[in-house]
């Protein structure tokens, strides 16, 4: 750490004070096209394009036009650039912004994908991607979810160049794809792999919520879970038959639906036992849930209600503690199935097949890791005097994040970001125009920190 910048933080008039002032006096004078660059990028409409349900063809491609206007900011900002892909047309974009030497490096990573926007008659424009800056706020999907992080991050970087400022250690600029699918094989992972590592980084994801902009210290575990549930199909008229009778192989229908809820009203049990026997310090009581999200059943051949269905297929989103093993999660709730299974004659003739696509092991940084304490500090006086002043609470992240994959290579990451997760994914998705100014604020000054100038 610069201890010149460190002793002399907070003194009016002192060399630190001054460069810094400077930095966030030209962050001042970039507002406006800050805000201009993030609507560009609103309007690039850069979907996941393996999102399930989307048409790839149709979307690959977007994410890379993302890539590459941050890319024009990061060279703008000093940045050796590097715009590259593991899968064609899904470019990351990385800046190197070089040190002086003899300080600690530090990333900035942001995702440039979003989930799909819904029906467009859902949002109160009727066009997810306006980018409209209205009333203190920026709309559209994407604004939380997370280019208005990654965008401050850009031009905090920026600012420190315009500035005068050198820091001593390298800082990395970072926008990813596929984050939102899991994908980090095509992004932060393949960044990392790459060679692009540092002594600690900032993932932009949303940390609003009851506290604006407060420090993420940790995410919990992720696991996605499919159920393939089989029953045998007849005619619906059979259904009182199939009642009256034991559901058994020689049964006249069993219905996969029936047969799928015993399993989900199995799992809603032991959800409930999770909220008194899984729990970590930075997580709310009765954070780490199975949370169903694709329900689907019907006749194979046919989804008329005319047939008792053969099929059900359900998909979870598996919290856990992030210290947890995710074999040990996997056991404890295939064997939850078994057992229940066990106790129904059909499902016992026919077990159900549980697979595992997907997975996101969870981060944690302690919170007295000295890279908290340089994002705490520096997100505190960027709020001096602002609606948002205060010290921020180190919280924990309510959901998957890259930081996972940043922590897992060895370096150790914390989130900061404007917005508020809630709003992400969601209709009329926005973030406010002061947490994003105060985020970009923030980024600069833990990079003058964290680095030395």
């Amino acid at each position: 750490m610069d201890e010149s910048l460190n002793h002399d933080r907070g003194v009016p008039g002192s060399p630190a004070t001054s460069t810094r002032q400077r930095v966030l006096t030209r962050l001042d004078l970039l507002r406006g096209e800050m805000l201009d660059t993030l609507t560009a990028a609103v309007q690039i409409p850069s979907i996941t394009p393996t999102y399930p349900g989307e048409i790839y063809a149709d979307l690959v491609g977007a994410e890379g036009e993302v890539s590459r206007l941050l890319a024009e900011v990061y060279a703008e900002a000093g940045a050796e650039t590097d715009v590259f892909a593991v899968e064609p047309g899904r470019d990351n974009a990385v800046g190197v912004i070089r040190g002086t030497g003899g300080g600690r490096s530090l990333i900035f990573n942001g995702h440039v994908d979003v989930v799909p926007p819904g029906d467009a008659s859902g949002w109160r424009s009727g066009d997810p991607f306006d980018g409209v800056v209205e009333d203190g706020w920026i709309r559209g999907r994407g604004t939380v979810d997370m280019k208005s992080g990654l965008v401050a991050q850009a031009f905090a970087a920026r600012a420190l160049h315009e500035a005068g400022v050198r820091l001593r250690g390298d800082l990395i600029l970072q926008a990813v794809v596929g984050e939102e699918n899991l994908e980090n094989h095509l992004g932060t992972s393949a960044v990392l792999d790459r060679g692009y590592t540092a002594d600690g980084a900032i993932v932009s994801e949303p940390t609003g919520g009851a506290w604006p902009l407060s420090v993420m210290a940790a995410t919990p575990g992720l696991l996605v879970m499919r159920i393939e549930v089989a029953g045998k199909s007849s005619h619906s008229s059979m259904r009182g038959r199939m009642l009256c009778r034991p559901s058994t192989t020689e049964a006249v229908a069993a219905s996969a639906i029936d047969r799928g809820f015993v399993i989900y009203q199995a799992l809603r049990r032991l959800e409930s036992d999770w909220a008194v026997t899984k729990f970590d310090p930075l997580f709310e009581p009765g954070h780490f849930t199975l949370a169903p999200g694709v329900v689907d059943g019907g006749a194979r051949h046919s989804r008329s209600g005319a047939f008792i269905p053969d099929s059900m297929s359900m998909v979870y989103a598996v919290f856990h503690p992030p210290g947890e093993d995710q074999a040990v999660v996997r056991k404890e709730i295939e064997g939850h199935i078994a057992h229940v299974a066990a106790t129904d004659p059909w499902l016992r003739a026919h077990p159900p097949v549980v697979e595992w696509p997907l997975r996101y092991p969870g981060s944690r940084v302690d919170a007295t890791h000295p890279l908290c304490a340089v994002v705490t500090d520096a997100r505190e006086l960027a709020a001096v005097d602002t609606p948002l002043a205060g010290r921020p609470p180190v919280a924990a992240f309510p959901s998957a994040a890259d930081s996972t994959w940043l922590c897992a290579a060895g370096v150790p990451a914390v989130g900061l970001g404007p917005g508020e997760l809630a709003m992400a994914h969601a209709y009329d998705e926005r973030c406010a125009v002061d947490e994003i100014v105060c985020a970009a604020r923030a980024y600069a000054l833990a990079a003058m920190d964290w680095c030395g100038s």
